[in-house]
């Protein structure tokens, strides 16, 4: 109890110390930032040893999960950006994706993941459908759009969020 306490303490200074401030605000919300973390990290680490081996496995993808989206985030900037800079005017349009079967949040976080990508926009998420609904700058060939969406969903975020 006294190691769960000291952890709260020490990440809410780092949070003041981040923020420059000891604002009685600033300060609770440091604190209840700080317990929320320090209890989800305790609840992970008294899961059964399949599902710590399972967490490692899924933390490890986290680095790949992160430069693959500024990849993509790289290649629809430079995407928009031509098409912004006289390369064309945009064949925007809807395309439906089919998600993929997942786990839970799964596709939540490839909806916002897809969503920092500045040539896409999701407009619905229907996980009961299993579809999600984007406004891309082209497309032309809704096919490509979908393979080249379920390709980057399974080789970046399906090894985090299976």
């Amino acid at each position: 109890m006294l190691a769960q306490v000291l952890r709260v303490v020490v990440l809410t200074t780092i949070y003041l110390l981040a923020l420059t401030s000891l604002r009685p605000g600033d300060v609770l919300v440091g604190l209840v930032l700080s317990t929320v973390v320090v209890a989800t990290a305790a609840r992970i680490r008294t899961s059964t040893s399949d599902r710590g081996r399972s967490l490692r496995r899924r933390l490890a993808g986290v680095p790949g999960l992160i430069g693959g989206t500024l990849v993509d985030l790289a290649k629809g900037t430079w995407a928009t950006t031509r098409c912004l800079m006289g390369g064309g005017l945009p064949h925007g349009g809807l395309v439906e994706v089919p998600i993929p079967p997942s786990g839970q949040g799964a596709a939540a976080a490839w909806g916002i993941r897809v969503g920092f990508v500045p040539d896409t926009v999701v407009v619905e998420l229907d996980e009961r459908k299993g579809t999600m609904l984007l406004h891309v700058l082209d497309a032309r060939d809704p096919d490509a759009v979908i393979a080249d969406q379920i390709d980057s969903y399974e080789r970046r975020q399906r090894r985090v969020f299976p």
